[in-house]
């Protein structure tokens, strides 16, 4: 996890007061923060040094001298970032090559940035927990549920038996039946749809692993998982249709392919052969 400021900014509407003093004044004092103690930053912000560890860790740091580090090699890059720029609506009377160029450019954006939010320990911990699962149950509704769908195809042309039903009650029934040796993997952006909250809910009371991917900055699913696989938040929660939120969700559903690929390369590639092989139409007569 890297992008110091850019985490900040994630975080920052849902930060405690005490913290986000001392979150608008690294952002704002960004290079002579990386030369300043907790103390002094404390003091600066009217804030208190506890507050500013406590931003540090929830950021992903270990603490407030990893963060600065972090900082320091940002403000010293050579690199600059500019701010979040949403993907705002287009004119009713827009041209093609406008709306070419918006979209375009607004998923290359998003695309990279998932760096800064994707903490590759949680991948690594997602990995295992999907690997060593007795069953997996998706959850996910409109958009998300695309994405559901996504991953439960992919687990299964690894070998891993993965159930998604796009009916949130069933879903919910699902999470009813599952036990401390199962996986839950929720999908909501919001991070606070109350038929997801309500399947997370239902699979913790028995214990079951908790998985999600949502948005980075803290929501209700978020605080009920194991594991967080965090997307940037640039996308408002009152959207007309999900656009960028449901590309970084699908990219992270391939990256987490990608891990279980190569860390079960002997069987699961003569699986993916096998799978290709009986449902392809390739050379095949109607």
């Amino acid at each position: 996890m890297n992008g110091c400021l850019y985490l900040i900014k994630q975080y920052l509407k849902n930060l405690a007061p005490s913290e986000r003093k001392a979150a608008d004044y690294l952002l704002a004092n960004p290079s002579q923060a990386v030369n300043m103690g907790v103390q002094e930053i404390a003091q600066k912000a009217q804030t208190s040094a506890a507050a500013l560890i406590r931003l540090s860790r929830r950021l992903g740091f270990k603490g407030y001298s990893d963060l600065r580090m972090s900082l320091a090699q940002e403000v010293f890059s050579s690199e600059t970032e500019g701010d979040d720029v949403p993907l705002t609506t287009l004119a009713e009377h827009a041209t093609v090559s406008s709306v070419v160029q918006t979209l375009v450019e607004g998923t290359a954006d998003t695309i990279r940035r998932i760096q800064r939010v994707l903490s590759h320990e949680a991948i690594e911990d997602a990995v295992r927990r999907i690997t060593n699962s007795s069953r997996v149950v998706i959850s996910g509704v409109g958009a998300s549920g695309i994405v559901a769908t996504d991953l439960q195809q992919k687990l299964a042309r690894l070998g891993i038996y993965a159930v998604y039903t796009s009916d949130p009650d069933m879903q919910v029934v699902l999470a009813c039946s599952l036990t401390q040796d199962d996986l839950l993997i929720a999908i909501s952006y919001s991070g606070e749809s109350e038929s997801i909250l309500k399947v997370a809910r239902e699979a913790r009371k028995n214990s079951a692993s908790l998985l999600s991917i949502t948005r980075i900055g803290g929501n209700s699913l978020s605080r009920l998982s194991n594991t967080v696989l965090h997307v940037p938040n640039n996308e408002s929660l009152f959207r007309e249709g999900a656009t960028l939120s449901r590309i970084n969700q699908l990219l992270v559903v391939d990256i987490l392919f990608a891990m279980i690929l190569m860390n079960t390369h002997d069987t699961s590639s003569e699986l993916l052969k096998r799978t290709w092989e009986a449902v392809s139409h390739v050379g095949k007569g109607d």
